[in-house]
């Protein structure tokens, strides 16, 4: 039988409990064979549980370098104990200086700590203590996927403009660009809104009369070619300084209406 002797509201986190005769840090994290969350646990002394239970930074931080112990187990396998236990006193216990030094040689869950609400340019510069000054015991994931979609685009070396990133949030193509484009007005920031309807608005009067043939609406055929070419060089010609990326957007919403009038047709 075991005891819960703390835990925070956010039951994801790593608790502390009482179990044959010591404490333990307990966990769920990394996935079986079923994708269910595998449960981790390794000793800890009176002292680290001080520390967890009273330090949110330090306990998220502790959360964040055991993680990839527990991802590397597998399915099947054992935690690295003793690999584990190394982290504590290092993490719970050592000086912000020594922690962020720890910080750089090991691995951890960055994506972890986005969700957690951490500054994002801190965090990529290595000062966790600060990056995690805005932390909660709360996670966030829509936070996490953005952060995920931007950087893509910078591994693509994109970099959005407001009015791109607005473009994109307004076909529902900022966090997940594979999806069908959308019209959600309400996701963009309402200054930039009348910017994204003028180019919105480019785009209709491009492919205005355009249609797709209804026998070839179920797939992309010379006639979306025309409205994706037509409509690509309208919008660039009117908004030059439009990536590519929401160019793209809008030109795949013009044509995705098409081809849905085409399918009631």
């Amino acid at each position: 039988m075991s005891e819960v002797v703390f835990t925070r509201e956010n039951g994801w986190l790593p608790r502390v409990i009482r179990a044959d005769g010591g404490l333990w840090l307990q966990l769920g994290a990394g996935a079986d064979a079923n994708h269910d969350p595998r449960t981790f646990a390794f000793p800890v002394s009176a002292a680290h549980l001080a520390v967890i239970r009273d330090d949110l930074v330090r306990h998220l931080l502790l959360w964040s370098a055991v993680l990839p112990l527990c991802a590397a187990a597998g399915t099947r396998g054992p935690l690295d104990e003793s690999a584990a236990v190394a982290l504590l006193d290092p993490i719970l216990l050592g000086p912000p200086d020594d922690v962020e030094s720890l910080f750089r040689r090991i691995p951890w869950d960055r994506r972890q700590l986005v969700a957690q609400g951490a500054d994002i340019d801190l965090l990529e510069r290595g000062e966790v203590f600060a990056a995690l000054r805005s932390a909660t015991a709360a996670s966030d994931w829509q936070r996490v996927h953005k952060y995920d979609a931007d950087r893509d685009r910078a591994r693509r070396g994109v970099r959005l403009t407001p009015l791109d990133a607005a473009l994109l949030q307004y076909t529902g193509r900022y966090l997940h660009g594979g999806r069908v484009p959308t019209r959600e007005p309400d996701a963009v920031d309402p200054d930039l809104l009348p910017e994204v309807m003028r180019v919105i608005a480019t785009a209709e009067q491009a492919c205005a009369g355009m249609r797709l043939s209804p026998e070839r609406r179920g797939g992309r055929d010379s006639g979306w070619k025309r409205i994706e070419q037509k409509v690509d060089r309208a919008v660039r010609r009117a908004h030059p300084n439009l990536t590519d990326d929401a160019v793209r957007t809008v030109s795949f919403l013009m044509c995705s209406e098409a081809a849905a009038r085409a399918r009631r047709s």
